[in-house]
């Protein structure tokens, strides 16, 4: 009975884990977009590259796509602090981190 109850709390810490998200966005960071290709930054002044990383273990925890998206606002926190207003992934995950090429893009009305 007591392996049962270690488990079942052993499996909800894991599922609360993999449902949670460590990375909030930056309110200046609300208008700097993920571009999606290097087309999207034609019109865009590269101003700098920057590494979005994750505590190691976060990564263990959750799913590639929660994974991607804490490093794209992680990015996007980061491309704001330099100025700029988008960021475009240059290199895959790896080691729960990613490079990211930041970019000032002019403002579409």
């Amino acid at each position: 009975m007591m392996k049962t109850v270690q488990l079942f709390a052993l499996t909800s810490l894991f599922a609360m884990l993999g449902a949670c998200s460590f990375v909030k966005l930056n309110p200046q960071a609300e208008s700097t977009y993920v571009l999606q290709n290097e087309n999207a930054a034609s019109n865009c002044k590269l101003i700098g590259k920057t590494t979005a990383s994750l505590w190691s273990s976060a990564s263990t925890f959750q799913s590639d796509q929660k994974v991607d998206d804490q490093l794209n606002t992680l990015a996007r926190n980061q491309a704001s602090e330099m100025g700029g207003n988008s960021v475009l992934a240059i290199t895959g995950v790896e080691n729960s981190q990613r490079t990211f090429n930041v970019y000032k893009c002019p403002i579409s009305n």
